[in-house]
């Protein structure tokens, strides 16, 4: 009887796998996005393959490598039951460990060393799709295995395998700084041309980061640094920098959840309480300065029916894509938050009515005449064309809160969407006017 049934549950086993197979998230990306990852997975798996089968074998090098490893894995261990905000880009810290490799052992070992640490993070946390973290993966494997490859190509006298003394050590730690610098950069520059694949909207600036992401980075690189010193001199001490780097990792994660926690997590603007406690500020100081301000209110014209069309998933999509518009209109000018299911807020500082007409109308046009796509999950490829309608109201002697300003821009949104859709409505002065 088990002899029979056997083949009959690999097969069944088998028809699963390949059902999965199918299912795969990946198979639902743009073409030039999929086929790039793939490139660059494939590269990294080659160029591995190649370094691992040519590189020398030594017991010392290899108890360095298992160590800082499980350095790696403490890290991830230490971190693993927090749960990372949706929307957020990850910084794990493995990159400490990932120069350490590539400074102190053959390129062989930098290049092989993402493998288990993926594999390892796969296995406990589970909480990405497993082709970005596989690409992310393989991305930092072309980068610490070029930067490992052009360190061991230096000339002994200003590199070699350990720092010596005077301006030896000056120049080795120099040179150790710079490959993490062009790692980084390299692995930067990968992630860069996948996000831009996904989305060609994105401007590079954005992607690059602010000054907290610079300053985050250097100190990430300094840790690099310093841990690569250690090494070099006594592996034993690499145990000294383990408390540092998860130290570091959860006050960044607890920074990142400080600042996260203001933001609507599915368009990435302000929440409606971070709004209005921002706002209310900018309330104060206007009529404190007799400074102009206004408000502006964005409804979605017919939201439901993208939700009936593209459920939930495609909505959020939706919400996302009318949020880049706003804030790319908006440029830094004044805040934006989504103050409820269809509907976002901008409060302008020193604008009057004819610069917030001027906003809404580029805000209205912008987004009738660019159709907002569904990029991803089981309704990829559906486009829609949706149109918004805006109230405005203005800080004036009968409007004087914020309460005031919201009920007033309300009321012009509720007349322009009433009165046709598609269209700005203007109180000034507690009249409305339709244009």
């Amino acid at each position: 009887m088990i002899g029979r049934t056997a083949p009959s549950t690999l097969l069944l086993a088998l028809f699963r796998g390949i059902g999965g197979f199918r299912d795969w998230q990946v198979w639902r990306l743009r073409p030039a996005l999929r086929t790039y990852i793939f490139i660059v997975t494939c590269a990294a798996a080659a160029l591995t393959l190649f370094a691992v089968i040519r590189a020398p074998v030594g017991v010392r090098d290899i108890a360095t490598y298992l160590s800082l490893l499980g350095c790696g894995v403490i890290a991830i261990e230490s971190t693993r039951t927090i749960k990372e905000r949706k929307g957020t880009a990850g910084r794990d810290m493995q990159s400490v460990w990932y120069l350490a490799i590539a400074i102190t052992l053959p390129p062989a070992y930098a290049f092989f060393a993402p493998i288990p640490l993926m594999a390892y993070h796969l296995w406990r946390v589970r909480r990405v799709f497993a082709y970005r973290r596989i690409f992310s993966n393989a991305a930092i494997s072309l980068a610490y295995g070029a930067g490992s490859w052009a360190f061991h190509l230096i000339p002994a006298s200003a590199a070699g395998a350990e720092p010596g003394s005077g301006l030896h050590v000056v120049s080795w730690t120099g040179l150790v700084a710079a490959t993490g610098a062009v790692a980084w950069a390299i692995n930067v520059a990968f992630v860069i041309i996948a996000i831009k694949l996904s989305d060609q909207k994105v401007r590079v600036r954005d992607l690059v980061g602010n000054r907290e992401t610079a300053s985050s980075d250097l100190i990430e690189l300094s840790l690099a640094v310093s841990l690569s010193l250690v090494v070099a001199i006594n592996p034993v001490l690499m145990v000294l920098a383990v408390p540092s780097v998860v130290l570091y990792r959860r006050y960044l994660m607890n920074a990142q959840f400080v600042a996260q926690a203001r933001m609507d997590g599915k368009t990435g603007v302000l929440n409606a309480d971070s709004w209005r406690h921002e706002a209310d500020v900018e309330v104060f100081r206007a009529q404190r300065t007799h400074t102009p301000l206004a408000l502006v209110m964005v409804g979605i014209d017919h939201f439901s029916s993208v939700t009936d069309t593209a459920g939930h998933d495609g909505a959020d999509q939706v919400l996302r894509g009318i949020a880049n518009v706003l804030t790319q209109n908006l440029q830094g000018a004044g805040i934006i938050g989504r103050v409820g299911t269809q509907e976002f807020a901008m409060l302008l500082p020193q604008a009057g009515q004819s610069e917030a007409r001027r906003l809404a109308e580029r805000v209205r046009d912008h987004i009738a005449g660019e159709p907002i796509a569904i990029e991803d999950g089981a309704h990829a490829g559906f486009v829609f064309r949706l149109t918004v309608s805006i109230g405005i109201a203005v800080l004036d002697h009968s409007k004087r809160a914020l309460a005031e300003l919201i009920g007033a821009a309300d009321t012009a949104l509720t007349v322009a969407k009433t009165t046709g859709r598609n269209r700005v409505c203007i109180v000034p002065d507690g009249s409305s006017q339709v244009l």
